[in-house]
């Protein structure tokens, strides 16, 4: 980490960081998802904010920052992200996962999964260099973002971060998001 990189800048390359395997890379589209925040209606859903504040921690334990320093209290305090949700659950299908015989991180795979599912794998670090990244561009992303957090998605979960083939038990607009995510790794990877 450079000295001239704010803490917040640091951080989010260390998040990216967590997600990333090169190609095709999603930088632009992450600072786009850390922007927002995450707002929840449903119960339980909150431990998903838990565990993308959890980050915050997990990067001030590693860098070995002074917890009593003004600029790290505040940082702590911020509002959740949806990075931060969506990294810290890439985390957690990946721990949920685990194969003791043959562990390999792929925290990076259930990311894009993630993207792919909310249809913002298109917008890629390339999009942006054929200079098709604009104020439009921006706002379809944004718009797929608020439909996420505001569940505006469909009972099947199409247009949130995990869409069932089948019907599904319930509507998946009120069904917490970890428990979509159990539907939807039994339907895809029947577990």
């Amino acid at each position: 980490m450079g000295r001239n990189e704010t803490l917040k800048a640091q951080y989010f390359s260390w998040l990216y960081s967590l997600v990333s395997d090169r190609r095709p890379s999603y930088r632009l589209l992450c600072m786009e998802m850390h922007k927002k925040p995450f707002r929840w209606y449903i119960r339980n859903d909150d431990n998903r904010c838990d565990d993308g504040i959890h980050l915050r921690e997990v990067f001030v334990e590693e860098f070995d920052l002074d917890e009593d320093h003004l600029e790290v209290q505040y940082f702590m305090k911020g509002e959740c992200t949806i990075l931060e949700v969506l990294v810290a659950l890439a985390q957690r299908i990946d721990e949920q996962l685990f194969n003791l015989e043959d562990h390999k991180n792929r925290t990076s795979k259930w990311f894009k999964e993630m993207i792919s599912n909310l249809g913002l794998d298109k917008f890629t670090d390339d999009y942006d260099r054929q200079e098709c990244y604009s104020p439009v561009t921006e706002a379809e992303i944004n718009e797929t973002l608020e439909k996420l957090v505001s569940r505006q998605y469909d009972f099947y979960g199409r247009g949130g971060l995990f869409p069932l083939k089948r019907r599904p038990p319930q509507d998946q607009t009120e069904v917490e998001i970890w428990y979509q995510l159990m539907l939807y790794l039994d339907e895809n990877y029947g577990l």
